[in-house]
């Protein structure tokens, strides 16, 4: 049968849709869909009858459905709010609704040549002949086997999927309190996802970003730069869930694999591993068995999904407070410890406490993740963070870098802490080049972005800062943290009039109580260093923060003020200012390395 309606036509026997008597390109889904819509013509098709009459042989979660809707809309240049041919019934289902002419299709495909006339009977063919013809049919078949295996097989196993996109998990609860719950199941999907070697899986940030954009999938992938995407859904029900994934070869737009799995809340945790097996072996990759790993208390697992939640939402007390309740839940629980201690080392960026007052903390709760599970690839990391930024100890540092790294190949969080121990021994195109690895798995991240250009600066590769921060610039409004490090290059550059008018942006942002107007007179009046000058006196006079000490000594410097800047020095030290750490490479201190005021300074942080 072909079914032809507008300027369309379906044909059910070959299988394929014509457009104005072209062949149209259509997903074997996709097309399947439409021809079921149009055999129903006319009354609404519930979902569920359309994923067992088109996706009976997988499980695929509602978002394959809308998917393969879209690309009908699109391909039939047909509008959702005004259809001509696809309706939309909210909740329900959809409806074919034009009007459809159809005829008989030929039953051969092949060209019909005029047929000669009828000489009569035909002939008997004798027994000996058909089985002759019989043989020859079995022989050929057997002499092709082995091509038509091999063909199968060379297009089964195409080129290996060697980088992938999580895209966040559709919540199906139908409660949007239950949003954190999808969110955390997708971070964790990633991280079991990230354990895979050769395998780069994009950090959450940038697909959060693509996934909200609601561009297609083969679009996301693109900008992205990834072979294949991940979607799904997830739905808690009691103490029940159940997760639905497909694979989707985003080159070919080919879905590999669609499976769901489903088991108690207690056994959330081998649910993933499971999801990740899958995925790994459809990929063509080896993700090495994981270790067995007790069940987890559902409660203790809620709590702690609500941390990384607030985490990402930069909340970072809602934050310590839930990761605090998953761990008076269930004191074993590795993860919650490791969750703990990164908020931790975050809340002294955020000012919420000194890094004497939580650095302690959060050295104990890594230690303890690690005690309770060796292979927590993100206690390793956030333990030689602060090994870096606070306790100087090196050597450890690197081991559970480089450790947390191994453990997880794919996660920018290791590569971007990694990459300021790098710059903190001296090796700063070491630096750059993980820095560069990080924004390869985190492209969409404003902080990746300007981290990257903060790198490129303690190179002391201007120019390439200038372009990376600018970057970052317009992905995210956050002036104050851009406009310092754009302060810092201009003035290496030599632009005092662009340096000064980026510092005195940052300064409104970050302390809005010092008066630029008049640091802004200063400058105008009399100059670079008059402008230094009177930015120490007014730094002096508000209230001191751990880094206030840093500030206070590069302005000196700028003003050959040494004894003074080398005596704040101390100070930062004293409070463990993390910027501190990094003056092996701070274009700042370049005008003093040879002096024995910088030798002190140096030994005591590499003692």
């Amino acid at each position: 049968m072909t079914f032809c309606f507008d300027r369309f036509q379906v044909d059910d026997t070959a299988f394929r849709l014509i457009a104005d008597g072209e062949p149209v390109s259509l997903e074997p889904k996709a097309l399947r869909l439409l021809l079921y819509l149009i055999e129903n013509r006319g009354r609404l098709v519930r979902k569920h009858e359309l994923f067992d009459a088109v996706w009976a042989d997988a499980a695929v979660s509602e978002s394959a459905l809308t998917r393969s809707i879209g690309l009908l809309r699109k391909t039939l240049d047909d509008n959702s709010r005004e259809p001509r041919f696809i309706e939309t019934v909210p909740t329900a289902g959809y409806r074919f609704i034009a009007h459809v002419d159809t005829t008989l299709a030929p039953e051969a495909t092949t060209t019909q040549f005029p047929t000669a006339p009828n000489p009569g009977p035909a002939p008997q063919t004798s027994s000996a002949a058909r089985s002759y013809r019989h043989l020859t049919a079995i022989v050929v078949a057997c002499l092709l086997l082995p091509a038509t295996i091999w063909l199968l097989a060379t297009r089964s196993h195409a080129t290996p999927i060697r980088s992938l996109a999580v895209l966040p998990l559709d919540n199906l609860s139908g409660d949007p309190s239950q949003e954190y719950f999808a969110d955390g199941m997708t971070d964790e999907l990633i991280t079991e996802l990230a354990r895979i070697p050769n395998l780069r899986v994009v950090s959450r940030t940038s697909v959060v970003a693509e996934k909200d954009a609601h561009r297609p999938l083969p679009e996301i992938a693109r900008q992205l730069n990834v072979d294949a995407i991940v979607e799904g859904s997830i739905v808690r029900a009691g103490d029940r869930i159940r997760i639905t994934a497909q694979l989707i070869d985003a080159r070919t737009d080919r879905h590999l694999w669609a499976q769901s799995f489903e088991g108690p809340a207690s056994d959330v945790l081998s649910l993933q591993d499971s999801v990740a097996q899958q995925i790994a072996a459809r990929a063509s990759l080896v993700l090495a068995p994981p270790s067995p790993r007790p069940p987890v208390n559902p409660a203790a697992h809620d709590a702690y999904l609500l941390g990384r939640y607030f985490f990402h939402k930069q909340d970072v007390p809602h934050s310590l407070e839930s990761f605090q309740q998953a761990i008076q839940i269930d004191p074993t629980y590795a993860s919650a410890y490791a969750g703990y201690a990164t908020a931790l080392d975050a809340a002294t960026t955020f000012g919420i406490g000194s890094p004497e007052q939580l650095m302690p903390k959060a050295l104990a709760a890594a230690r303890r993740a690690i005690q309770l599970d060796p292979q927590n690839g993100e206690a390793y990391t956030e333990l030689g963070s602060i090994q870096t930024i606070y306790e100087w100890n090196w050597t450890a540092a690197e081991q559970n870098l480089t450790r947390g790294i191994a453990l997880s190949p794919s996660d920018s969080v290791a590569e971007f802490k990694y990459a300021v121990f790098l710059d903190a021994v001296g090796r700063p195109q070491d630096a750059v080049t993980h820095m560069r690895r990080a924004l390869q798995l985190d492209p969409l991240s404003f902080l990746v972005n300007r981290r990257l250009g903060v790198t490129l600066y303690l190179a002391h590769d201007y120019e390439a800062a200038l372009a990376q921060i600018q970057r970052a610039a317009e992905m995210e409004h956050q002036p104050g943290s851009i406009d310092n490090y754009l302060s810092l290059i201009y003035e290496q550059k030599g632009e005092h009039d662009q340096a000064v008018q980026h510092d005195l942006i940052a300064l409104h942002v970050y302390r809005p109580q010092i008066d630029t107007a008049l640091l802004l007179a200063a400058y105008r009046q009399h100059g670079w260093q008059s402008y230094w000058r009177a930015r120490t006196r007014a730094l002096l006079a508000t209230s001191a923060g751990s880094c206030t000490a840093y500030e206070i000594g590069v302005d000196d410097l700028r003003v050959n003020k040494l004894d003074h800047a080398f005596d704040f020095f101390q100070r930062a030290l004293d409070s463990h200012c993390l910027y501190m750490a990094l003056i092996r490479v701070d274009p700042l201190f370049d005008s003093v390395r040879h002096g024995s005021r910088y030798a002190a300074l140096l030994a005591r942080i590499h003692q």
